[in-house]
């Protein structure tokens, strides 16, 4: 049964949605978040009950959470690409890597992780 907690915070900007919830989950992997635009409430929920130790660490990042932005939101639809795109992505990185291995000085290849990785960079200076 899921156990909820409700925290009322103090920041003043909306925090990054998918940077929170991947927080959150780096401190248990069945927690979910609820929250209202412009609300300072956050309800959290986890499949086990709340320890005073969670309920501390919850709250500060719920406090130290990226802000919202633009470039963050891409970062988010880049990483949950469906699989179709990131084929096509790497794919053409493949070809790039054929043209980068045929150069009369050749270049290494570049690995699928960095070609995603620069594609992510990209978008945060956007």
């Amino acid at each position: 049964m899921a156990d909820y907690h409700t925290f009322t915070v103090v920041r003043t900007t909306e925090p990054d949605r998918a940077s929170l919830l991947s927080q959150l989950r780096s401190l248990d992997a069945t927690a979910g978040v609820q929250h209202d635009t412009g609300s300072s409430l956050f309800t959290v929920k986890k499949a086990t009950a709340w320890t005073a130790q969670q309920i501390a660490a919850a709250q500060s990042l719920l406090e130290t959470a990226p802000a919202a932005s633009s470039q963050l939101t891409a970062q988010a639809v880049i990483d949950a690409w469906p699989i179709e795109v990131k084929a096509l992505v790497l794919t053409l990185i493949d070809q790039i890597n054929v043209l980068r291995a045929g150069l009369p000085s050749p270049l290494p290849a570049i690995t699928p992780s960095q070609a995603l990785q620069a594609i992510r960079n990209k978008a945060a200076t956007l």
